[in-house]
């Protein structure tokens, strides 16, 4: 079971899925503060606490696919669904399992970097290339897991004024939270990069609304954004932001674009089919 934080009234359902692993920022209210006010333009914001953050209990080390059932229990009927990092990665599996109730599937800068690593046309990009190496590269330097921390969150873009990001001028300051997010990245159970991939093909085939947004900063995070797209039949839009947290750099702007896909996707399922 995992906690699920309700905000609005509206009739149609909105369901975020947090990114990180244990030990760092916890739970979607507190990840998607920036985003209530949708509340306000008529959605119900449903902000799920993945295992081991907010209030729901932790069942151990991170784990795409285990979250991908949670999820796909969460979307009930029928919800859009919003994923960022990677919990915009267990978003995608979800949506494999149940694409009948996804109304449209929104991922921000997912953690999918792994099913570029077996997609031809990925492989011959020098931008996806370098943002597939990111993590071994950084495993293959660092010598301890806290090192480790450092030089991943260091990569994920800057402060809004310069400087490092929230997430990683926070491990900078706190060593035991660094060592702890270390060990939690080294310990995160992710999907392989065919299960990456099968989803993404069921979901194109579903023809399931996706819109893969980044924040233009970073060129391994542009090229993901393409490549993701394509290959779940979707678009990659940039809303401007100096880090990976888009969510929290450029709240007003990706609440404008999420607002405008999801009435859009509301809009062209309510069009009488063709023949």
């Amino acid at each position: 079971m995992v906690h699920v934080t309700e905000v609005g009234h509206g009739d149609h359902l909105v369901l975020f899925v947090h990114g990180g692993v244990q030990g760092g920022i916890g739970g979607g209210p507190k990840n998607f503060a920036g985003q209530m006010p949708l509340a306000d333009l008529g959605w119900k914001l449903r902000l799920l606490d993945r295992p081991g953050f907010g209030y729901s209990p932790s069942r151990g080390p991170d784990d795409m696919a285990a979250d991908a059932v949670l999820i796909a229990d969460e979307l009930g009927a029928g919800s859009h669904l919003v994923g960022h990092s990677f919990g915009g990665a267990g978003a995608l599996l979800a949506a494999a399992r149940r694409p009948a109730a996804v109304r449209s599937l929104i991922l921000i800068e997912p953690a999918l970097q792994p099913m570029l690593a077996i997609d031809p046309v990925a492989l011959v990009d020098p931008a996806s290339q370098a943002a597939t190496a990111i993590i071994m590269r950084h495993l293959m330097s660092a010598a301890t897991p806290e090192e480790f921390a450092l030089g991943f969150l260091g990569g994920l873009g800057s402060g809004g004024s310069g400087g490092d990001n929230k997430v990683a001028a926070e491990a900078v300051v706190d060593r035991d939270k660094a060592r702890e997010l270390g060990c939690s990245l080294l310990r995160a159970r992710m999907a392989s990069p065919p299960d990456m991939r099968a989803a993404a093909d069921i979901v194109a085939a579903a023809g399931v609304p996706v819109l893969i947004v980044s924040g233009g900063y970073s060129p391994g995070q542009e090229a993901t954004g393409r490549h993701v797209a394509r290959l779940t039949g979707g678009r990659h839009v940039i809303v401007a932001a100096p880090s990976h947290f888009i969510q929290e750099d450029s709240p007003a702007a990706l609440n404008e674009t999420l607002d405008a896909f999801m009435r859009s996707a509301d809009r062209a399922d309510k069009q009488p089919s063709s023949g």
